[in-house]
């Protein structure tokens, strides 16, 4: 199979590599094609983006083939980083090396990791990150797809036909699939029905859309990449307890902040962001090419086709 390849700073290469490869094997005819001096961290492919931890032994042993990667494929590499932020640490402590989805919260809040945690890459990602942030699980994915549907059925001024983009009592049925992506409306109606606010971290522009912010106090942050929703959560290192939901009267707020946008620009050097609006799509089935998000979304609704990566 052929395999495009990339590493930032490092270039992109076509590769041939047997169609029993195995992910170390892999790895290896990467590093001598780009010359690379640095251990791996991580590599992403598909649509939406999936992400393998190439620090985990079991994941090296694994066949390309059983983790999605196909012949057509690209794949973007990313190295460990030679620098790590580290927490404040009793002289006697080892700092603590930070994950390419965490950054400390030093100098801000004590003792603290400000980390994206990652739910499933599937059609309910955003239900699955809220879901998170307020109950620590998954277990309302579902539940809130059905608050939306209720929602929008009950207020069709509100939510009307243009708004929608298709008929109210239609969008009521359509929403509660599981197929179905949710995005900004379905935040919108989610932060008003939970009473707090909702900041969406954009990755690609490395900046906060803010749901609600003036009507309440608490808030939860998600991360957005363009195409796949995770949750965002504050990591006390000593306890291991993790903070979801906050509240915008903390004097560090604005600090918070500032670091999680520098981890969307960390994320987003390592490919971790997608531009729906300037990438192109391609549908692994039958290799129609689409651009966005909403174009992506509709052509699963229609073929049934699921499978999608990123067009070279």
């Amino acid at each position: 199979m052929r395999i495009k390849v990339s590493c930032p700073e490092f270039g992109t290469r076509v590769v041939t590599v047997s169609n029993d490869c195995v992910v170390s094997e892999l790895l290896k005819t990467v590093s001598e094609e780009l010359e690379l001096g640095k251990p791996f961290a991580s590599c992403r492919f598909g649509y939406p983006p999936q992400v393998v931890d190439l620090t985990q032994e079991t994941n090296l042993g694994k066949k390309l083939e059983d983790l999605g990667i196909a012949s057509g494929e690209k794949v973007n590499f990313t190295l460990e980083s030679t620098s790590a932020h580290s927490l404040e640490s009793p002289s006697h402590e080892v700092p603590r090396k930070l994950k390419e989805n965490q950054i400390s919260l030093q100098g801000i809040w004590s003792d603290r990791i400000l980390q994206i945690h990652a739910v499933p890459d599937d059609n309910s990602c955003m239900f699955h990150a809220i879901s998170y942030c307020i109950h620590g699980d998954l277990s309302h994915s579902q539940v809130y797809r059905e608050i939306v549907a209720s929602e929008v059925a009950a207020d069709p001024m509100e939510y009307s036909d243009a708004i929608l983009g298709r008929p109210n009592r239609e969008y009521s049925q359509w929403i509660l699939k599981k197929s179905s992506w949710g995005g900004g409306i379905e935040l919108a109606v989610l932060s008003k029905v939970l009473q707090l606010s909702v900041y969406v971290l954009d990755v690609d522009a490395a900046k906060f859309e803010k749901f609600n912010e003036q009507r309440f106090s608490d808030f939860i942050m998600v991360a957005f990449n363009g195409v796949h929703y995770d949750a965002m959560e504050v990591l006390k290192v000593a306890s291991g307890e993790k903070l979801r939901v906050l509240n915008q009267g903390s004097d560090r707020l604005g600090q918070v902040l500032e670091r999680a946008q520098d981890v969307a620009l960390d994320m987003k050097k390592r490919g971790y962001s997608f531009n729906t609006a300037r990438d192109r799509i391609k549908c692994n089935v039958c290799s129609e090419i689409i651009i966005g998000e909403r174009e992506a979304a509709r052509h699963a609704e229609k073929t049934g086709h699921v499978d999608f990566g990123q067009s070279s």
